[in-house]
């Protein structure tokens, strides 16, 4: 078929079948969303255009974004959004791509939180900003601390609150985890998900992470446990009584985290939670 003629379904049907062949394993969906954030559409949207033409300019867009997705950039940096719980947010490389086992940290947290009156949150290594955004959209009444060593990745997060116009909700701190909200507190609820992959590990893993995502975000020190350790040793000082702590981490580190936290003997529960997977992925703590 001559390219002055390609429809929307004439470039889903290649490009998909092209990514498929190179490993993909959602290559359609994958593709729908390339070509949704080139047309501004959404995925029943281009379902709806199938026989649309597209013109040089949006082949071109495309091809663009293709090209970096055959490169294993992430997705959601090759879109530049993502979707997340009731959000639709900015991503890039300034900070890690979202994922969806965080929304188990942020639903537990919004159970938690509801009926509070003013509660005050901080979300410890930021990063897009996900999970204080969801907090502040979902709990119009709480104010969150959003903590960040990177400047970058505060930049993101700004954008994003700005965007989403939960800018007087959420508050920008510099800082390293706990550092950064020392005399802030005390909170009702403190939440996390920091960098817990062990150094040694991070080049083993997929491309579009160890390539791509920034390093800041994803090295947890030798063993992984470097932030987790740290927070779960000290969170209590910056808890309320009956407060709440959520910590995300590796399968094979919640029940170590576990261990250190009921080891300061300040919480009446420390459970696990697990993900849609069954893995060991939260670990939930409340406050004496």
């Amino acid at each position: 078929m001559a390219e002055e003629t390609l429809r929307v379904v004439d470039l889903i049907t290649a490009a998909s079948n092209h990514l498929k062949s190179r490993g993909f394993e959602n290559a359609r969906l994958e593709v729908e969303r390339m070509l949704g954030s080139v047309l501004r559409m959404s995925r029943l949207e281009l379902y709806l255009v199938f026989d649309r033409p597209l013109g040089k300019e949006e082949r071109d867009t495309f091809r663009a974004l293709y090209r970096r997705r055959l490169a294993h950039e992430p997705l959601q940096y090759v879109t530049g959004s993502t979707e997340f719980r009731e959000l639709k947010v900015k991503t890039d490389r300034r900070a890690l791509a979202p994922r969806p086992e965080t929304e188990i940290l942020v639903g537990s947290a919004i159970e938690f939180l509801r009926g509070r009156e003013k509660p005050l949150v901080a979300d410890l290594g930021t990063g897009t900003g996900v999970i204080a955004l969801s907090v502040a959209r979902e709990i119009p009444e709480a104010l969150v601390a959003a903590v960040d060593q990177s400047d970058d990745a505060l930049r993101l997060t700004e954008e994003n609150a700005y965007a989403l116009q939960l800018e007087r909700s959420v508050t920008l701190v510099k800082g390293n985890m706990l550092e950064g909200i020392a005399g802030l507190g005390p909170f009702d609820a403190i939440l996390s998900n920091p960098p817990y992959i062990p150094s040694g590990d991070i080049d083993t893993l997929q491309p579009e992470i160890c390539r791509y995502e920034p390093l800041m975000a994803l090295d947890g020190g030798a063993d992984g446990m470097r932030y987790l350790r740290s927070i779960a040793e000290g969170a209590h000082r910056h808890l309320k009584s009956g407060g709440l702590l959520l910590l995300e981490c590796g399968e094979d580190q919640a029940d170590l985290v576990q261990q250190i936290l009921e080891h300061t003997l300040t919480y009446a529960s420390v459970e696990i939670i697990r993900d849609m997977a069954g893995r060991k992925r939260l670990v939930r703590a409340i406050r004496i």
